[in-house]
């Protein structure tokens, strides 16, 4: 039956697939005979709208797909994907009496008996499922339910889309190579959007993250209500940003009066970063439509069911590509790079480094106090990406994800607050990270117990000495022995001040580096430096000899 299903489900996509490829090339080809092209069926319309217009007919998880396509103007468009946008609000939502059907299979209760009230008409529709409105001892939370006939259907498709890559692998259909990656990454994603437990688990994990950074909100998740097909939340009271551009577009947005874009979209920047490098966890799913502005310019997070993970091998190297790139260190850039993507037996490193040159010259601008950058994070990133493909260098599948966020996040900016200057803003948050997590590891736990290792041997030494000095006040013995000479007391002192000399001068160089690498301060810094070794090398070659002269003369 399943497999009867199938068929008759990829005979249907087939048949509309064709149809509309069909017409737009008939359109194209008759356009100089407008007498004959009006005969034709259907409208004479752009690709990206007839695009749009084949994922809507043939539905199901196809809207899905169409929507993280919107997202990918690294393999299409920008026209296409700006077309492809609309699917996001353009989703029908299905019964209540579906709603409720859930509940009581899920959780026993019908939802008004498990709330103190329950809006019948949804929030907000996906292409998963949609959002109501409920309250709970005065709580305003929003549960999210899935669409009844989801799961069917996405075994379906994923039968009808895993044909098809099969298809273009066999027949080694080049100029259809494009779809085998956001098709394999949308069938893992989805997988991972139909349990929303996954997406409950991502919200706590990121929530726990966000708890000390007062620009970032998380909804708290209610597990009682939770399953694998009932999301229960938190209720996030704000405008969405695609709301917010929509009623910019026609008059004054409903936003608090404390609101300013550019120091929105400056946190959005810097919450991304700081998930994704400090944490390792970051929302890969970066649309309008889920984010919402709170009130202080705070930063609400809803919808984590595409969420990323970065190791911290790879979180490391994007810091530092990131950093080389708007810096205009193109060679930085390319061995960071280098160490964050899978190498084609065929590769071609070299040609890379041209590519990457001759691309370059349009990135950057003249040298100033802001950023060099003069084209987009999109531009450089697509850049990137395309040569990455013709010279057989291929991201890791965490990198991927991650450019692919801040592309979303790059294009979102640009239209929220045009004109600001994200290249510099990158710049400084890397800056500031790289501080950070220098600083960290400066005063870890492992650091802190490395420095008292040193130090254990002095403080039983000292504490042993003090004992010996109480007994010989004490009594007429002889004196106590000597556990250790004062060469060998004072010499260990020096060290450990040479240690918090220099562990104070890493500091100073972590915060104030501009002023502590100039001449004034670090000609001075290196020949002390440079005398106290060589006083060291001068003791150390004397040590032995007049050990061996004292023990000679003791003989004799």
């Amino acid at each position: 039956m399943k497999v009867k299903r199938s068929l008759s489900r990829l005979k249907n996509i087939f048949a509309i697939f064709v149809r509309h490829v069909f017409l737009h090339v008939l359109h194209l080809r008759l356009a100089r005979w407008p007498a004959v092209a009006r005969r034709l069926p259907g409208k004479n319309l752009p690709g990206p709208k007839r695009f749009r217009l084949m994922i809507e007919e043939i539905g199901g998880t196809f809207i899905k797909f169409g929507q993280m396509l919107a997202m990918q103007t690294d393999l299409l468009p920008l026209e296409y994907c700006a077309a492809l946008f609309s699917l996001f609000d353009q989703v029908e939502p299905f019964a209540y009496s579906e709603v409720e059907r859930t509940f009581v299979e899920d959780l026993k209760r019908k939802p008004q008996e498990i709330f103190d009230s329950f809006e019948l008409e949804p929030l907000a529709t996906g292409s998963i499922g949609q959002v109501h409105v409920a309250m709970l001892r005065g709580t305003k939370l929003a549960v999210k339910v899935i669409r009844p006939t989801i799961v069917s259907d996405f075994q379906v498709d994923i039968v009808a889309l895993k044909f098809v890559v099969r298809t273009v692998k066999l027949l080694r259909l080049r100029f259809l190579f494009w779809i085998i990656a956001p098709t394999e990454e949308f069938i893992a994603w989805t997988q991972e959007e139909l349990d929303f437990r996954r997406e409950a688990h991502y919200m706590d994990e990121l929530g726990r993250n966000a708890r000390d950074n007062e620009h970032e909100k998380v909804p708290a998740v209610f597990w009682s209500y939770t399953t694998a097909r009932i999301l229960t939340i938190e209720f996030l009271e704000g405008l969405t940003v695609s709301e917010y551009l929509r009623q910019r577009e026609t008059g004054t947005p409903e936003v608090s009066p404390d609101f300013e874009p550019r120091l929105f979209a400056s946190r959005l920047i810097d919450n991304f970063l700081g998930d994704a490098f400090r944490h390792g966890m970051f929302h890969a799913d970066l649309h309008p439509g889920n984010l919402i502005v709170l009130p202080g310019n705070v930063v609400g997070y809803i919808d984590f069911g595409i969420s990323g993970v970065l190791s911290r091998y790879s979180r490391r190297h994007l810091i530092a590509m990131t950093l080389a790139y708007a810096r205009a260190d193109l060679e930085g850039m390319c061995e960071s790079f280098f160490k964050i993507t899978t190498l084609d037996k065929d590769a071609d490193l070299r040609g890379f480094r041209h590519g990457l040159k001759d691309a370059s010259a349009a990135w950057y601008g003249e040298e100033s106090a802001e950023s060099r950058l003069c084209k987009s994070i999109t531009s450089i990133m697509l850049d990137l990406l395309m040569l990455s493909r013709k010279y057989g260098i291929w991201p890791q599948r965490d990198v991927i994800k991650y450019i692919r966020s801040a592309v979303a996040l790059d294009g979102l900016v640009k239209t929220f607050t045009p004109g600001m200057d994200i290249g510099r803003h990158l710049e400084l948050a890397c800056e500031r990270h790289i501080k950070w997590e220098s600083m960290r590891n400066l005063i870890s736990a492992e650091a802190v117990t490395g420095w008292f290792e040193g130090y254990t041997h002095l403080l039983r030494d000292g504490a042993l000495r003090a004992f010996s000095l109480l007994r010989q006040t004490g009594t007429e013995s002889a004196p106590p022995p000597v556990l250790f000479d004062e060469d060998s007391e004072l010499k260990t002192k020096r060290y450990m001040l040479l240690q918090l000399g220099w562990i104070a001068v890493c500091t100073l160089l972590l915060w104030k580096p501009a002023q502590l690498t100039s001449a004034r301060v670090m000609v001075p810094l290196l020949l002390v430096l440079a005398v106290n070794l060589i006083r060291q090398f001068i003791r150390r070659s004397k040590g032995p000899t007049q050990t061996g002269a004292m023990g000679s003369s003791g003989n004799r």
